[in-house]
């Protein structure tokens, strides 16, 4: 069984199993997005249906050979219950209530993340970032909010659509903050009636567009950086590592020759004495 278990463990981590999936996730995703397209069913529908229905077995021998290598250490892992569930919404009854459900197997292509080494990079700069992310946000929510309360008190009454409540004018400075029509939709309409709006407009979008949006995007550079240097690091302890391990095999080959040679040496100088003799 342990051989079994081993066996299946090299073969699922083999480079060509892991292209190899991550072809199929792709395959999935594009089967699964031609399957809304009318036109590409009418004409090739058979073939696609065909697809989607042996890419599920495919992930479940892919899932399956997995259980078996890694034993009860398989559910320790986040990505492998994240599989099982998505593929068991695959074999979900086709016509039922939970026909719709079907469609999250696109999810799985999600598992590309955890088998390309750059895009886990990503991901974990983005995790390793989301707490200086969530104190951004806070400030950036605590800003928006205040200057929502100040425009609904201030312009409410003449632009309600805009300004007639808290979430309008939480909604229409989001607007402003991503710079979406600022100036025709917004603050030229509401400068007609109150000019001196745009001292308190620009300062808004100066401190959330330019200020505070650039915070999250130096956050995120900084963890990359962080974890490319780690990265660079851990490939430098490999490479070492590497070279090492080739240079003992090496000296060991070496050692084994000489110790053959002075065995030789030794029986031949025996040889040499009993003739003597």
């Amino acid at each position: 069984m342990d051989g079994l278990r081993e066996t299946l463990g090299n073969l699922v981590d083999h480079r060509v199993t892991q292209r190899f999936i991550v072809f199929v996730l792709f395959l999935n995703a594009l089967t699964l997005g031609l399957d809304t397209a009318p036109s590409v069913m009418g004409e090739y529908g058979e073939l696609i249906d065909n697809i989607n229905t042996i890419i599920p077995i495919i992930f479940v021998i892919e899932v399956g050979s997995r259980f078996i290598a890694r034993g009860s250490k398989f559910f320790k892992e986040s990505w492998n219950v994240f599989d099982v569930v998505i593929i068991s919404i695959s074999f979900l009854p086709s016509g039922s209530a939970f026909s719709a459900l079907r469609a999250l197997r696109i999810l799985r292509v999600l598992h590309v993340i955890s088998l390309v080494p750059r895009m886990r990079h990503v991901v974990a700069a983005m995790i390793r970032s989301l707490p200086q992310i969530g104190s951004i946000l806070a400030l950036l929510i605590i800003i928006s909010y205040i200057s929502a309360v100040i425009v609904t008190h201030l312009y409410g009454e003449d632009y309600p659509e805009l300004f007639g409540s808290i979430g309008r004018s939480m909604l229409t400075l989001f607007q402003l903050m991503t710079l979406e029509g600022w100036a025709a939709e917004v603050v030229r309409p509401v400068m007609e009636t109150h000019p001196y709006s745009v001292f308190l407009f620009i300062p808004y979008m100066l401190m959330t567009a330019f200020a505070i949006l650039n915070l999250f995007t130096a956050v995120l550079v900084d963890s990359m950086q962080i974890l490319q240097q780690n990265y660079t690091y851990e490939r430098t302890e490999q490479q070492t590592a590497k070279i090492l391990t080739d240079e003992m095999v090496d000296v060991k080959a070496d050692l084994l020759a000489l110790t053959q040679e002075i065995r030789k040496l030794r029986g031949e100088i025996e040889d040499r004495s009993k003739g003597a003799d």
